[in-house]
């Protein structure tokens, strides 16, 4: 081994790692990285009982120490619109500029009284890194108490940026976005295996989509349900000796003639472990040559 080369340690059982690659991030501008979900897990459990504890408190002081709404906590398809869609974002700054962020998103679900999602968490590339606590509550007294620092805006917090500078995305693009992006997670949902990467996990991978974007082994062109056209980039890998797929599904952006390439925009990205569902998503017409990411 040589001092010149490039050495990285666990943040939390400080086991060294040779490549950057195999390092999982939870948080944006931050060097605190970890060697695994495990240790991830570790690291944070004392920080997620301590918030835990604060909602007891909390829930006790408002008289809603449970609640049927909080079934919804197993509902995948909310909890991921929560995040990417919340109607309000709060981010708290601590004495030394840790920040925690809290995304809050009102559902109503048919005729019943409307909920309010709740999710503390860190922050990776614009959404949550790791969900320090979730919970729902139909108490808007609650609620309130999570609205936590200064209130961020969302038009800037999720503004989409290419090499050359900053893309404009007018508030129907973003839309068209994240109405895609539930198509998608709901067709992913069906085809998942209870064998496979959980999807509570899929933030902690989201440092392979730069390079399965920027080096794909494949890539795919299909059309979807509604006439589409979905960009499919899968790239294998190797992380301590477990192999698995990684998977950036893209919609294409028309910018106009202004930049005069295609402008592909992740949608959806996910790990995988099922051979299974590498074959589904591994159809449609083969891309040759790189595309404007």
């Amino acid at each position: 081994m040589s001092f010149k080369k490039d050495f990285y340690f666990c943040y939390e059982c400080k086991k060294p790692v040779s490549k950057l690659e195999d390092l999982l991030f939870v948080e944006s501008g931050s060097t605190r990285s970890f060697c695994g979900e495990k240790c991830i897990e570790t690291f944070f459990k004392p920080i997620t009982s301590h918030f835990e504890s604060i909602e007891k408190i909390l829930r006790k002081k408002y008289a809603v120490e449970s609640e049927e709404c909080l079934n919804y906590l197993s509902d995948v398809t909310i909890m991921e619109k929560s995040m990417t869609d919340p109607d309000e974002i709060w981010c708290h700054e601590n004495g030394i500029k840790e920040e925690i962020y809290s995304f809050i998103k009102k559902v109503e679900i048919e005729k019943n009284d409307p909920f309010y999602v709740i999710i503390l968490c860190t922050i990776f590339d614009t959404y949550p890194g790791y969900v320090l606590l979730s919970t729902i509550t139909r108490s808007k007294y609650l609620m309130e108490e999570f609205r936590i620092g200064e209130e961020v805006d969302l038009q800037d917090h999720f503004s989409l940026t290419a090499d050359e500078g900053e893309i404009e995305v007018d508030h129907a693009e973003l839309q068209g976005i994240e109405q895609k992006k539930s198509e998608l997670l709901a067709n992913h949902i069906d085809l998942l295996s209870d064998a496979d990467i959980p999807i509570d996990k899929y933030p902690l991978y989201d440092n392979y989509i730069e390079s399965t974007m920027d080096a794909p082994d494949e890539t795919f062109k299909s059309q979807d349900h509604s006439g589409d056209t979905i960009y499919t980039y899968i790239k294998a890998f190797d992380k301590q000796g477990v192999s698995f797929y990684y998977f950036v599904l893209c919609m294409k952006l028309d910018m106009g003639d202004d930049i005069g390439e295609e402008v592909i925009v992740p949608v959806l990205t996910f790990p995988s472990v099922d051979g299974d569902l590498y074959r589904n998503y591994h159809k449609g017409e083969q891309v040759s040559g790189s595309l404007k990411n």
